[in-house]
């Protein structure tokens, strides 16, 4: 091993935070506790990859592998026991996550909330799943948690009773948002409750978080808020100024302090998580895309799967502090698949030469010269990975379906199970392709945009890419055949 550099690492994850939005409020003070954050720490853009969906991308960031590599390709697979499609779970992935590797290094990590951790992965240490803040049922009576959300089994009810139920928010909850919420007719506009729900559970995660940060030893902690991403996709079009004349006044001024109420709050959980984590602790707060928020902000959604990804900019937010960190000094150059390989030469562990990223160095005021193995998918031993036979609840996975159709990520499946499995194979399979294709792997996405084109003719989106495949490999009279 090579030379520890930190003590003890938190990753907070804020699901597309941008610095569009978070400059101005820590211009008007409205975000003290980053702002204290940045000045002790160093901080940047981070780049994103394509495309920007958030399970190919948070996996990426805790493994250090691109989505051809770990396997997390859509919100959905195929599921090969019940037929139909169901949610991407832990293990879909096929690579180990930083977890896994300090698993078999003796450390202890803390995961709360990764996308996606369902069904819990037994590690030395606690895992909370993405699926366990979903608060079903009437307020004095949850549903329980969804099957596997707890690891180790001694805490499931301690972190069942972290949950928020929507109902149980006040009018003091709502106000920071929403400041005049009794003008919402209810029956017609569901703002309420979307705000309402996104606020319970980024509350129910936090309350999991700083509950085992106080109560379980830890070496490395991971906490994944999806808050800012929600806010942002159901209010963005109210954050001033209002671009698009078709938005009523009245909304307008209903909703325009969401967005806005979003980062603030988000700001108040940072607050307590640093004082939990203590000044030895090394933190790194990002984001894994950010989110349009100017004249760039898409007024109408394409007909495609997981439209809301437009809205989605390029280039979210880092920042790290800590023990050997430089201060007040901007990093340039940083992509999701660096925090892998940062993470591990934290720790004086080797990164493996299979992750296309790379560690941090210039974040750092002492010389690191980090240390490298071939692939930690050679090392053996116990990693806290499930084997592949683990399989998800049906009901489950159906609950699980329902949310992502509700937020536009995916196309209702509908009762034909064979056609929801082969819609959601091409659309993986796409996803496969864009992946290459931003990485300039032409010839490995040739083969998929020429299948998904020939088998897809009415789908123009699949062969704009075959075109452009073959013309960048300098096959310009294929390409004129098919034009």
């Amino acid at each position: 091993m090579g030379k520890r550099l930190a003590k003890k690492v938190l990753l907070i994850g804020w699901d597309a935070a941008d610095w569009k939005v978070i400059n101005p409020l820590l211009e008007a003070g409205e975000m003290p506790t980053l702002k204290k954050f940045l000045a002790e720490g160093v901080y940047g853009n981070i780049a994103t990859m394509d495309p920007p969906l958030s399970p190919m991308l948070w996996t990426s960031i805790a493994t250090g592998k691109t989505p051809d590599q770990h396997g997390i390709l859509n919100f959905t697979e195929p599921d090969s026991v019940n037929g139909g499609i169901k949610p991407v779970t832990s293990t879909s992935r096929k690579v180990k996550a930083i977890w896994n590797i300090l698993n078999q290094n003796g450390m202890k990590s803390n995961v709360i909330s990764w996308w996606p951790s369902n069904p819990a992965e037994p590690i030395n240490g606690v895992m909370v799943s993405n699926l366990f803040q979903k608060a079903k049922g009437e307020v004095n009576q949850l549903k329980p948690m969804a099957s596997g959300s707890v690891h180790p089994k001694r805490l499931e009810d301690i972190i069942a009773e972290c949950r928020i139920h929507p109902n149980e928010l006040t009018e003091q909850h709502i106000v920071p948002f929403i400041p005049e919420p009794w003008k919402i007719d209810q029956e017609k506009d569901k703002g309420l409750v979307a705000l309402s729900t996104i606020l319970a559970e980024t509350s129910s995660v936090h309350a999991a978080a700083t509950w085992v940060m106080e109560n379980e030893e830890w070496d490395f902690m991971a906490v994944y808020y999806d808050g800012i991403d929600h806010f942002c996709h159901a209010f963005m079009k109210y954050y001033p100024p209002k671009i698009s004349s078709e938005l009523s006044d009245e909304l307008f001024n209903l909703y325009k302090d969401v967005v806005k109420g979003g980062y603030k709050f988000h700001d108040m959980m940072l607050e307590r998580l640093l004082q939990l984590a203590g000044e030895d602790t090394t933190v790194i707060i990002m984001s894994d895309h950010g989110f349009h928020s100017d004249h760039l902000r898409p007024l109408v959604l394409p007909n495609e799967p997981a439209a809301p990804a437009f809205e989605h900019r390029d280039y979210g937010v880092f920042c790290m502090k800590g023990p050997h960190v430089k201060h007040d000094y901007k990093i340039f150059g940083t992509s999701l698949l660096d925090i892998a390989p940062t993470l591990l030469t934290l720790f004086g562990l080797p990164v493996g030469k299979d992750m296309l990223g790379k560690p941090l160095l210039d974040a750092f005021d002492t010389e690191v010269k980090p240390d490298f193995i071939s692939s930690w998918e050679e090392i053996a031993g116990e990693s806290g990975m499930h084997g592949e036979e683990l399989q998800q609840d049906p009901v489950q996975a159906m609950e699980a379906l329902q949310q992502l159709v509700d937020l536009g990520y995916i196309d209702d499946p509908g009762k034909d199970k064979n056609q929801a499995s082969k819609d959601c194979v091409r659309d993986s399979q796409y996803n496969l392709g864009k992946s290459l294709l931003s990485f300039l792997r032409y010839e490995e996405a040739l083969p998929v945009f020429q299948k998904l084109s020939e088998e897809n003719l009415q789908e123009i989106r699949f062969t704009i890419r075959y075109l452009l495949c073959l013309e960048k490999l300098n096959k310009l009279n294929l390409c004129r055949e098919i034009i």
